[in-house]
This record gives C-alpha cells, structure tokens and sequence, in this order.
C-alpha cells in the first residue's frame, strides 16, 4: 500500500511539474506576441505581427558547394527585429563568414527568408497545418547585408541578444557579427485566395 501511495505521489509530483513547465512555454509564446494576432484581411501588419514573433526562419541562397553551384540553398537561422517591445520589422541575425550560406551570401548576397505562425502556437492550437493557408507563412526578399553603423550595431546585438541569450557566448570562437537584410520583396499567405504581395513601405509603416 505504501508503495502504491507513493507511486502516485511521484505521478502527481510529475504531472505538477509537467504542468509548470507547459505553462512556462506558453508564457513564452505569449511573451514575444505582445500584440493580438492581427486580421488575415490585413497584410502588412500580419507580416509584421509574424516577423516579430517568430525565432528562427529558413535562409535561401544560392548554393556555391562543389557539384550544387548555381542551385537553390537552404539553412537554418535565428532571427529578431527587435526585442520584445521594440518591433522594427528589420531581420536581424548573428552570423559567421564560416557558415555555408555565409560562403554563399559572400558571392550573392540576394537571399529570401521564410517564416512560419506555426512557431507561435496559433495553428497547432487550432488544429490548423503548417501548410494550410491559414496559418500564415512569410517570405522576405532582399540584401544580406553586414551592419555596419555602431548605433545599429547596439541595437541589433540587444535585440538579438535578448531574444537568443545563448548567442553572446558564439563571438569569441567563430568571430560572429551582426546581419541584416535589406527587404525589397514580401510575399505572404494567411488565408485562402493566394498570396499577397506587399510592398516594403506598407510594412514598415505598420506599428506594433
């Protein structure tokens, strides 16, 4: 008996926990959604809403490795535009000449940049697929671009940073600095109907 009442003391210490740490992610989620999820019918602030929640997007570029020259390039990439009540709408990255689509940016710094709502929790909750059109999906195009202004600096590297605090310690071994990319394209999709082409001073102009 005594083991069976400790057995389900374990479970529900267990199951306490399990329900602290869920909580913990969704504070998170709701942490770097400091805006409501804005109307599908409005582009321009739902690709704003979607670039400053997200974490991480997928980098195109085109390939420069042996064999694969010329074809297109995928990688993995964190990103903020800003800290969590600053949105600017300008990707930021930290990034190393090393990386291979650092080698690819070195010969053409043309790139696009995709992100998912799935990252926010949206569609999962709601039963939506990452594929479906409802649950948005957006591409940035334009320059990858090293910042070189020592104000912008401060500011990427606190966006960043405050985002990704794992990065301040990726400097001193493979000699990272701060990118942007300088947006001249913007493709999204939030609902049916196909996507909608906005352009770079319809986003900026959005506040969030």
């Amino acid at each position: 008996m005594s083991k069976f009442c400790g057995s389900l003391l374990l479970l529900a210490l267990i199951t306490f926990q399990s329900c602290i740490a869920s909580q913990e992610v969704v504070s998170r989620k709701l942490k770097f959604s400091p805006r409501a999820r804005p109307p599908y019918q409005n582009h321009a602030q739902m690709a704003r809403y979607v670039a400053h929640t997200v974490d991480w997007c997928v980098i195109g570029t085109t390939s420069t490795m042996k064999g694969r020259e010329g074809l297109p390039f995928t990688n993995i990439l964190s990103v903020s535009d800003g800290p969590v009540n600053n949105s600017t709408g300008v990707p930021y990255f930290y990034v190393t000449d090393l990386d291979q689509s650092g080698v690819d940016i070195a010969k053409n710094n043309s790139v696009s940049i995709s992100m998912s709502e799935y990252q926010t929790g949206y569609c999962s909750n709601h039963s939506i697929d990452a594929e479906d059109p409802k649950c948005t999906r957006l591409t940035l195009g334009g320059k990858f671009v090293k910042v070189t202004d020592k104000a912008e600096i401060d500011f990427a590297l606190n966006a960043l940073f405050s985002r990704h605090p794992e990065m301040k310690s990726w400097a001193i071994a493979h000699q990272f600095y701060p990118a942007k990319v300088e947006i001249d394209f913007i493709w999204l999709i939030d609902f049916y109907g196909g996507a909608a082409i906005i352009s770079p001073k319809d986003y900026y102009a959005v506040k969030l």
